[in-house]
């Protein structure tokens, strides 16, 4: 009987053990499930930070300056186009009447008509313009009033009502009539149809005690009657230079261009615009 109770209490004392070392392993066990959900909360932790470091970059972007003096710039590496006026001082310019063009002249190779003459070539010009992504303002006031004499005093009225808003003034004009009709140095026939031939004219100041701009000006014609050749060959006549300053005083940005002749078609002037309007995107866009 003794012998029976000794076997037991040794497995009591088994016992014992084996629910210490289950406490011990439990104990252990809920520790490394602790420190992992301490971890796994730090991990959250740093997640939510993250975020919150986000919200808060983002709410400084959109906070007004005076809020703890943060001050955020928005930089836009694209260059931003030039704004342009198209206007013409001579606005009753018109060109070769054909049977099927039928308006009114108010001279010879003139019109107030402006389905006909030199305000039509500055509509296509600016819708040209206009797709190319540039801000166009075509003003088609009357600047002639039938009086020549004055008609740049009143131009330079137009130009100075948007000097605030625009960067670019082009005063786009036909040339002076031609009497000669054994040929017509104005027109370009290539194989890929004919055109008007362009020509930009710019004033050296003479006469006028305010001359400025003129080099930058002069500059700028020549570059553009460069890159005008470069499409089609010959399309753009040399630069020609004045006596006087056709307003062109105001700005370096200011041009005077005359697009064909009298003996020219409007379809052969309108035909001229592309090449005019690639050739102004590439100069005026250039850094």
């Amino acid at each position: 009987m003794v012998r029976i109770h000794v076997v037991r209490a040794v497995h009591l004392l088994y016992c014992a053990v084996a629910v210490i070392l289950l406490a011990v392993l439990l104990f252990v066990a809920f520790g490394a499930r602790e420190e992992k959900k301490s971890t796994n909360e730090n991990e959250i932790t740093y997640t939510v930070w993250e975020a919150e470091a986000v919200n808060v970059s983002a709410s400084a972007i959109f906070a007004p300056v005076e809020d703890d003096g943060i001050q955020v710039e928005i930089v836009n590496h694209e260059k931003e186009k030039p704004k342009i006026l198209i206007y013409h001082t001579h606005t009753h310019e018109a060109y070769q009447k054909r049977e099927e063009d039928e308006y009114v002249e108010t001279s010879a190779w003139r019109t107030k008509n402006n389905r006909y003459n030199i305000v039509r070539v500055g509509e296509e010009l600016t819708r040209l313009l206009t797709e190319k992504g540039y801000f166009v303002i075509h003003d088609t006031t009357d600047h002639e009033l039938n009086d020549l004499a004055t008609a740049y005093s009143r131009s330079l009225e137009t130009m100075n009502a948007y000097k605030s808003e625009i960067d670019v003034y082009i005063d786009l004009h036909r040339d002076a009539y031609y009497k000669d009709t054994s040929g017509n140095p104005f027109s370009l026939k290539t194989d890929e149809g004919d055109f008007a031939r362009l020509m930009f004219l710019v004033g050296n100041g003479e006469g006028f005690s305010d001359k400025m701009y003129y080099t930058e000006n002069y500059s700028l014609a020549t570059m553009l009657t460069g890159e005008i050749n470069a499409q089609v060959p010959g399309l753009c006549r040399p630069v020609m230079v004045k006596d006087g300053r056709y307003n062109q005083h105001l700005s370096d940005k200011s041009m005077l261009i005359e697009v064909g002749h009298n003996q020219n078609t409007i379809d052969e002037a309108l035909s001229a615009m592309p090449y005019l309007a690639e050739a102004l995107d590439r100069v005026l866009t250039d850094p």
